[in-house]
């Protein structure tokens, strides 16, 4: 059996609470569709959940080597990692999902928002 829970995403590098529980075994797929704007200081910058093309995030960003935009995740205050539009995964622990723009916490000019819909499997 599968739980489709659909969560709104603010353009910010503050880890959004999902209030989604998960558990370790969960298969879980987030397909993310919509459009934001990172802060890229000096221009405008629409992009996907997959980020800005081609525009790493430096050592200052919440996952450094992911695109700058990009929709990232965290379990609980496990380690991050991309998810982009689509991400399919088990979880290793349990805990919280939260997500949030790929950004540097220092800037706070973003627009837009993005639409993630977490579907989660039972444990096989």
């Amino acid at each position: 059996m599968a739980v489709t829970i659909m969560r709104s995403v603010r353009p910010s590098p503050q880890w959004q609470d999902t209030l989604i529980r998960l558990r370790r075994g969960n298969r879980v797929v987030v397909d993310v569709e919509g459009v934001w704007s990172p802060d890229m200081r000096n221009q405008i910058v629409w992009c996907g959940a997959d980020g800005v093309y081609r525009h790493p995030a430096g050592s200052d960003y919440l996952l450094p080597g992911t695109n700058v935009g990009a929709v990232v995740a965290r379990i609980g205050d496990g380690r991050p990692f991309a998810v982009g539009s689509r991400h399919d995964f088990v979880v290793a622990d349990d805990g919280v999902l939260f997500l949030a723009m790929n950004e540097n916490p220092a800037y706070n000019c973003q627009a837009g928002q993005v639409m993630a819909q977490v579907i989660i499997f039972d444990e096989p």
